[in-house]
């Protein structure tokens, strides 16, 4: 009883802010962003530990502007993900935009029928890309996720991320979709950069100045599916408002020797970073018994 009750009072509470327009959503982020980085200095510690590791070149002034912009992008982020629970595909869509040669390969993989892997990371707005790829291809869509051990929650995210066509599946049972996805040409979406905790298979490697253990769970599916690999880049210009790029990883996995697909993964995502530190989430503890959070 209680659960539904609280379940029917966070559905009202996501609703209200999804239903609120973009022109209000601004100076709501700019007040959550206020909130949580000077009142409930949320994680600012682990956001502080993180930087100083993986960017240790980065010092002073330059540092101390992207922590504040990433709490800024922190806070859109948050917001923007709710709104797109709620949001009509027609509003969306020109929300992000996706580049002609990005589309041409999308086009090209659609015509050959071939399964498409592709890869993000948490950077920009990873959950967009699914809700509106339908739109640019017939290959069905499915994306791998972490299901939130509050059930009735997650089934009510799970429900708004399915909601223009999507098949969400859980990570944690990945083997169990071999069949399901080789049946029928396929484009599957996964994030490949939270930390593989109590995972023996793993990429290790060197990333943003650290050592840093990877899934390997993307390269192992592609391959399975022979499937072309494509990284998600995102440019954020505004709130709610990103432009997408699809930078082909491996045109032909099965062909592509261990760990190669990963670690291309990685460095791509490293630049991106590199480029506009503020838009990755620095608020996980990505590396645990590495940094003393």
């Amino acid at each position: 009883m209680w659960t539904r009750f609280l379940t029917f009072i966070l559905n009202i509470l996501l609703a209200l802010i999804g239903l609120l327009p973009f022109k209000i959503l601004r100076p709501l982020s700019k007040a959550l962003d206020f909130f949580l980085y000077n009142i409930l200095h949320y994680r600012r510690d682990v956001v502080n530990l993180n930087m100083i590791y993986a960017l240790p070149f980065i010092e002073g002034e330059k540092f101390k502007e992207i922590e504040k912009n990433f709490y800024r992008h922190f806070s859109e982020l948050i917001l923007e993900i709710i709104k797109g629970f709620y949001i009509s595909l027609e509003k969306l869509l020109p929300r992000i935009k996706i580049d002609d040669t990005s589309l041409e390969l999308l086009n090209k993989l659609t015509k050959e029928n071939r399964h498409v892997v592709l890869m993000l990371g948490h950077y920009g707005n990873w959950e967009w890309p699914l809700l509106i790829i339908q739109q640019y291809t017939t290959l069905k869509p499915f994306a791998f996720y972490a299901p939130l051990s509050f059930k009735a929650l997650d089934q009510l995210i799970k429900n708004k991320r399915e909601r223009f066509g999507a098949t969400m599946l859980d990570a944690n049972r990945a083997k169990e979709y071999n069949t399901l996805l080789k049946g029928q040409a396929s484009i599957i979406a996964l994030v490949g950069d939270q930390s593989p905790t109590g995972r023996t298979r793993t990429h290790d490697t060197r990333f943003l100045s650290l050592n840093t253990h990877f899934f390997n769970g993307g390269e192992r599916l592609a391959k399975n599916l022979d499937a072309a690999v494509l990284f998600v880049h995102f440019t954020k210009t505004g709130i709610g408002k990103y432009d997408i790029h699809l930078e082909l990883i491996s045109e032909n996995s099965n062909q592509e020797e261990e760990g190669i697909i990963t670690e291309k993964y990685v460095r791509i995502l490293e630049q991106e970073i590199l480029q506009q530190p503020s838009n990755w989430i620095w608020s996980h503890k990505r590396w645990k018994g590495m940094i003393p959070y």
